[in-house]
């Protein structure tokens, strides 16, 4: 007796391989060419290594930095500043990114004049900062609360105004309640924007608590990199530019995550 054909339904797909995806291998390997790029262009005076270091030197000052360097003071001393000003800028756009997208009185009283400050860098606003709080935390708080709330505020306004209109009808037809509909449709279909502008406001604080330090502090990974970048220690200020930039990515990868595991509560 002859074989059948196995219909195509039934027949299963072989199984790839496990392995790293590719982009992660494509990924690494231009990360790994830029290193030794990086590597060889002083010695080979394509650039200057006085004001580049190498990634070799980079790696013993991070050792001698963890060993050190009071580290963790300094982390505390920034991330005590974000976490805080960040806090307050949320607890505060949340609720004001609801009332503007549901209040058409709200949008009309406060819209022009948040429209105008989200639009001017809060950065210009340090100096008065300093002025007002002095060169402690409480500044650096405020430029972060101010870079914070401003994205957190557009993107919830505008995830309120993206609720389908049809979803709301229906609803309203079932007999839901203006409370019902902002809880079980509005609010969840304004969740996926309202983490991307917690994902925007994450690299506008960390942007406001270094710059911050930058311009006037006692302590903090700012002001490390500015006693480092006096005195030309680069190896030591790229250090600091690393553990920042690894801060950032973390928190926007946490958020980007969350981004992706609420995308379903949005109506289609």
């Amino acid at each position: 007796m002859g074989l059948e054909a196995t219909p195509a339904s039934t027949r299963r797909a072989p199984r790839r391989r496990p392995g790293a995806p590719r982009s992660l291998v494509i990924a690494s390997t231009a990360v790994l060419l830029f290193l030794l790029l990086w590597q060889a262009a002083p010695p080979l005076g394509l650039v200057n290594g006085n004001y580049t270091s190498q990634p070799t030197l980079i790696f013993l000052a991070a050792v001698e930095v963890f060993r050190g360097d009071q580290l963790g003071h300094h982390t505390w001393i920034s991330f005590s500043e974000f976490f805080l000003g960040f806090a307050l800028a949320f607890a505060v756009s949340i609720p004001l990114g609801l009332l503007l997208g549901v209040s058409r009185t709200a949008r009309y009283l406060l819209d022009p004049p948040l429209m105008a400050l989200y639009i001017a860098p809060s950065l210009i606003l340090l100096p008065i900062m300093i002025i007002w709080l002095g060169i402690g935390i409480a500044s650096k708080i405020a430029v972060v609360f101010l870079g914070v709330i401003f994205p957190i505020i557009v993107n919830t306004m505008a995830g309120m105004h993206e609720a389908d209109a049809n979803l709301v009808r229906a609803a309203r037809s079932f007999g839901a309640g203006p409370v019902d509909i902002f809880l079980r449709i509005l609010i969840p279909g304004a969740l996926p924007s309202i983490l991307l502008g917690i994902r925007l406001g994450v690299g506008r604080g960390v942007l406001g608590v270094v710059v911050g330090e930058l311009y006037v502090s006692q302590a903090g990974l700012g002001y490390q990199m500015t006693t480092y970048g006096s005195s030309m220690r680069i190896d030591r200020l790229l250090v600091y530019v690393l553990i920042i930039s690894f801060f950032g990515y973390a928190l926007t990868s946490f958020v980007r995550w969350l981004e992706g595991r609420v995308r379903n509560w949005k109506p289609a």
